[in-house]
């Protein structure tokens, strides 16, 4: 009798272990989706990191044409007062 209940013991064990073994395959499966999700969202934001570096490089180097411009146009208009000043002169 005691060795039908230690069977039954080693049985209800190995069904809790079966019971784990499955759960873990679950949660792995899980984890495993997740860490595709996460990689699909790091080469994402890689991406978008490339845009705003270039985009960057974009804008600094249209702040120095502007920069540039901005000094033609006070020039030009200090030769255009410049020239009224004469004119209105003589």
């Amino acid at each position: 009798m005691e060795s039908y209940a230690r069977f039954d013991r080693l049985e209800a064990k190995i069904d809790k272990l079966a019971d784990a073994m499955s759960l873990l395959i679950k949660h792995g499966t899980k984890i495993e989706t997740l860490e595709a999700h996460n990689n699909t969202q790091d080469r994402r934001l890689n991406k978008h990191s490339e845009e705003i570096d270039v985009n960057k490089v974009a804008i600094a180097l249209q702040g120095k044409t502007s920069s540039g411009n901005e000094w033609f146009i006070r020039i030009l208009i200090a030769a255009l007062v410049s020239a009224a000043a004469f004119m209105l002169r003589t």
